[in-house]
């Protein structure tokens, strides 16, 4: 039997100790309200929870199934302030490109900022009353029992893999070319999952990096257009805020910039239709399929 310094060291448990640390050592910035500790919180918290399943001894156990609990509701609650970064930083470049006066870009910039702010002190709140001792005591002690053996874990990985990658050609197949952004949103959840799944697949198992690049790149375009997609409804809202208000000629200048920023969304869904996604999840499932027979075989 290894002693517990060797099955620390295995690839499956090196993975979940990197990214617990990085969740851990970012956690105190986050509750602080800093950008880019909350945004770290959120990827390794997704990242732990791809990884969980598929490199735990025991998937199905309490505590593991506790933690991805736990990180779902870390995740969930990094999200609230991360968008409005975003959208900020979003708006700042592409707003002024609209065809409005310069006073609506900026009545809209401040508008935004407060909303933000307002976001980040409610985020800020809520992360400095989460309980992560619950979740450090977990991670601590699956680290420490050690990773599941790789055979078990490539198994795993290629099960889940053509999971999400059937179910996201599935759902680009009822979309078609039709410009839907909830539905492209989800998607584009598919996609970070299985970028993730690759990650883990090159840590563990020596996978080359094309995968993550493109599964990246899917992830990275439908993003932008899930962004530029909500702050065109948002500027919406704001729009109709000032009709009721009765300031017609700032609420019609609010739609103009919202028009702009759909029309950007509409631009980067006509850059993901030429990527051919469909066929590269066809091509990666092919893989998978072939890597779960050498998988079985071993």
């Amino acid at each position: 039997m290894k002693p517990d310094s060797q099955k620390r060291e295995q690839p499956t448990t090196r993975f979940l100790r990197e990214h617990g640390q990085r969740l851990f050592a970012n956690l105190p910035g986050a509750q602080a309200g800093q950008e880019e500790p909350i945004h770290q919180i959120r990827v390794a918290s997704r990242r732990l929870r791809v990884a969980l399943p598929v490199a735990a001894r025991k998937p199905a156990a309490r505590r593991v199934r506790r933690s991805c609990k736990r990180l779902r509701e870390l995740t969930r609650l990094a999200g609230r302030g991360r968008d409005f970064d975003v959208g900020a930083a979003l708006f700042d470049r592409e707003a002024p490109r609209a065809k409005v006066a310069p006073t609506v870009v900026r009545l809209l910039h401040d508008r935004l900022a407060t909303t933000r702010a307002r976001a980040h002190r409610k985020l800020a709140k809520a992360l400095a009353d989460f309980d992560a001792t619950r979740l450090r005591e977990d991670l601590d002690i699956l680290m420490a029992r050690g990773g599941a053996d790789p055979g078990e874990a490539a198994l795993r990985l290629g099960a889940m893999r053509r999971k999400h990658a059937r179910m996201a050609l599935e759902e680009l197949h009822a979309l078609g070319k039709h410009f839907a952004p909830m539905a492209l949103h989800a998607i584009r959840r598919r996609c970070r999952w299985l970028r993730y799944a690759a990650e883990l697949d090159r840590a563990l198992f020596g996978a080359g990096a094309a995968a993550v690049r493109r599964f990246k790149d899917l992830q990275d375009i439908l993003g932008k257009l899930h962004d530029a997609f909500v702050l065109a409804e948002w500027i919406a809202l704001a729009a109709t805020y000032w009709e009721a208000q009765e300031k017609s000629a700032r609420a019609a200048a609010a739609r103009v910039v919202s028009a702009h920023f759909r029309d950007h969304a509409q631009a980067l869904h006509h850059r993901f239709l030429r990527i051919k996604t469909a066929a590269w999840l066809e091509s990666a499932l092919r893989r998978n399929a072939a890597l779960l027979k050498q998988a079985a075989r071993a």
